[in-house]
């Protein structure tokens, strides 16, 4: 935002501005290009007319600043944009909307909190403020790392419906943080490091600074380049792309909201304008889905692969995302591949007899397959001496792979905490615990502090070492923590209490105390049932009462998409609205969706390989997208693992060969596998 006097310095302002913009838009400054594009609430020629007049410009990129050094090169006493105070968000902080006072603010920062999963940046994570605002709906970036949104700009996005409303905010929040992520704003913090200089030495830095056409066009590349960024990050958190443009161009009808008017029927030189940079924006963007649809495909099946336990499936989907969009999330998620691996050979291990230590739960996936057993190590039968050796040496080559991607994510983004864990979980299950501690002591804490996450690894480490006593000390120490404060963690709460209550129950079974074991599990239990938490108490009380729990109704048919399963021949429907190729290694294969909100990937033969429901569906009557978390506890029972991921939290049911995927505390669809 800048506001201008009435000097003659501000003349000379008004005069460049007025040149600039009739030679670029019609002798117009329509209201609104676009999303995070130039905003002017009023057209130019009513404001040269004003004795004193306000020009808002709210820009994701360069245009307000470079706007501004055009003034200060004009004349050295004029507007020092440093000088200007809602270039930071202090300013803006009186304007704010609170979460806590309004739902839909609430939900605009639900949102935002899930993109951030996919922030990979070096800087810190960027801070999301609601806005009141009378110019309409806009959102925009800040040089000092913020991002605002009106709330006009919310209701707009919620006309479409709860459902797809949340898929259009979370374009328009991943448009600015992919401006934040590609440090497009460092003009801005040049200048406002340049108000800092002397005047003269101000002169010279700005000299030349001139807002040409060759750098209008360097703008409408970086709104390109950051529509496609936000779409890739969208789909990466759980997101679907798509949403962006079917059933109504959203770019045409952002701007007939601003103007109130509608683009079919234009008689308006400047609306016309703005309908046509909308349209074309439109347009640009339903290319940029065509050519990045299969790439986030191949990221959304390696992550079905993964749910379903068809790692090395999931491994050639994640390592095909990550040649064309390399990163610590795609990096992350390889190495879970090889993790979950090796844990389900280290447990084959243990109840085999072939190793000795309690049966832990690694903070990995919440997995309610798994029991912490009665049995003691000491008394566990010894399994095959060549199969355990074979079984010992697929585990190391395993966590040596994770290890090697673990650290490579680190290295691209060394202040992501999940990392560090994720590694001295690797090194815990190669019963490596000199570099377990290494890891956790060494690296995580003094990076980051002691904190509940560490707390349960160490205990694990203690445990794992042959000091079964002072583990179990630790863990009820850990337990006493968790359930008298707000647990510290980068782990999901879920499986931070899970995990801590789980391996102290291990621990004190491998010390044959079961009173103790079941005591735990009966406190958590009641934690989850104060707190609403159905599934936490339902997988609790599975532990000690396993045959209460699964009250749930069967299915009457097995699970289908649209009427379509798994190995079926795609029959195309009148319903079908695109097909968009998929190359996996050389084999061609087609992404196709219908109007319902299905997808589909079938193989050059007809047949579907991979179906997914996401904005409309229901199961067997039991279940619809849009239930609560706890709904599928209900109608399907308890699943067999939970998966905390990137792009949310999934419920694997094996026996329906059904996954559903759980966001925001909500159904936002499922898969079939």
């Amino acid at each position: 935002m800048v506001v201008l006097e009435e000097t003659a310095h501000a003349r000379v302002f008004e005069k460049k501005l007025l040149t600039l913009f009739v030679t670029q838009h019609d002798n117009y400054v329509f209201k609104s290009c676009a999303i995070g594009r130039l905003v002017l609430n009023t057209p130019l020629t009513r404001a040269l007319a004003m004795s004193r007049f306000v020009v808002l410009l709210f820009t994701s990129v360069l245009l307000t600043s470079m706007l501004m050094a055009t003034a200060v090169t004009a004349d050295n006493t004029g507007l020092v944009p440093p000088d200007d105070p809602r270039q930071s968000i202090t300013y803006w902080k009186d304007y704010t909307l609170s979460p806590s006072n309004d739902a839909l603010v609430r939900e605009t920062h639900a949102v935002f909190a899930v993109l951030l999963r996919g922030w990979d940046s070096s800087r810190l994570e960027p801070g999301l403020y609601v806005v009141k605002s009378t110019a309409g709906a806009w959102a925009a970036s800040l040089a000092d790392g913020n991002i605002l949104l009106s709330k006009q700009a919310m209701e707009i996005c919620m006309r479409y419906g709860k459902q797809r409303g949340e898929q259009l905010l979370a374009f328009v929040l991943a448009h600015e943080l992919a401006h934040q992520r590609a440090n497009d704003l460092w003009h801005q913090r040049f200048f406002r490091m340049v108000g800092t200089q002397s005047q003269k030495d101000q002169t010279s830095l700005l000299r030349g600074m001139n807002l040409d056409a060759d750098q209008i066009q360097q703008l409408e590349q970086k709104e390109a380049q950051a529509d496609h960024d936000g779409l890739i990050l969208m789909a990466s958190v759980g997101y679907d792309p798509y949403q962006v443009l079917d059933k109504k161009d959203f770019f045409t009808v952002w701007v007939e909201n601003i103007w109130q008017s509608s683009c079919q029927q234009v008689t308006d030189a400047a609306l016309t304008q703005a309908c046509r940079q909308a349209q074309a924006r439109a347009l640009r963007t339903q290319l940029q889905l065509d050519t990045v649809a299969a790439q986030t495909m191949l990221y959304e099946i390696g992550v079905q692969a993964f749910v379903a336990r068809q790692y090395p499936t999931a491994r050639d989907y994640f390592t095909a995302f990550g040649r064309d969009y390399p990163g610590r999330a795609v990096i992350s998620a390889l190495a879970m591949t090889y993790l979950a691996e090796a844990m389900e050979i280290q447990q084959a291990l243990i109840k085999q007899g072939d190793l000795h230590q309690p049966s832990f739960y690694f903070p990995l996936i919440l997995d309610a397959s798994l029991a912490a057993s009665e049995t003691k190590s000491t008394t566990a039968r010894r399994g095959s001496g060549d199969h355990g050796a074979k079984q010992k040496q697929q585990l190391q080559r395993l966590l040596d792979q994770g290890i090697k991607q673990l650290e490579k994510a680190i290295e691209l983004e060394p202040d992501y905490r999940l990392s560090y864990l994720m590694l001295g979980n690797a090194y815990l299950l190669a019963n490596n615990t000199f570099m377990a501690r290494g890891v956790l002591q060494g690296r995580y804490i003094p990076r980051f502090g002691n904190d509940s996450a560490s707390d349960l690894l160490l205990a694990m480490t203690t445990a794992i070492e042959g000091q079964s006593k002072a583990a179990k000390l630790a863990f009820q120490t850990l337990l006493t923590t968790l359930l008298t404060a707000t647990p510290a963690s980068s782990l999901p709460t879920d499986v931070l209490l899970y995990a801590a209550f789980y391996n102290s129950a291990a621990n004190d079974y491998y010390l044959g105390d079961s009173n103790s074991a079941r005591s735990s599990w009966q406190q958590l239990i009641k934690t989850a049932q104060a707190a609403g938490n159905a599934l936490l108490f339902r997988l609790a009380l599975n532990q000690i009462k396993p045959d209460t729990t699964n009250t749930s109704k069967t299915l009457n048919v097995a699970p289908a998409v649209q009427g379509f399963r798994l190995g079926d021949i795609y029959q195309a429907a009148a319903n079908t609205v695109s097909s968009t190729d998929l190359w996996i290694e050389g084999d061609k294969y087609n992404v196709l969706r219908n109007n319902q909100g299905s997808h589909f990937i079938v193989n050059d033969k007809g047949k579907i390989i991979r179906a997914w429901q996401q904005d409309n569906g229901t199961i067997d009557q039991l279940l619809q997208i849009g239930d609560g978390a706890d709904r599928p506890l209900k109608t399907l029972g308890i699943p067999d693992r939970e998966l905390h991921m990137q792009s949310g939290d999934y419920l694997a049911y094996d026996r329906y060969g059904l996954a559903l995927h759980i966001q925001q505390n909500k159904v936002q669809g499922w898969f079939l596998y």
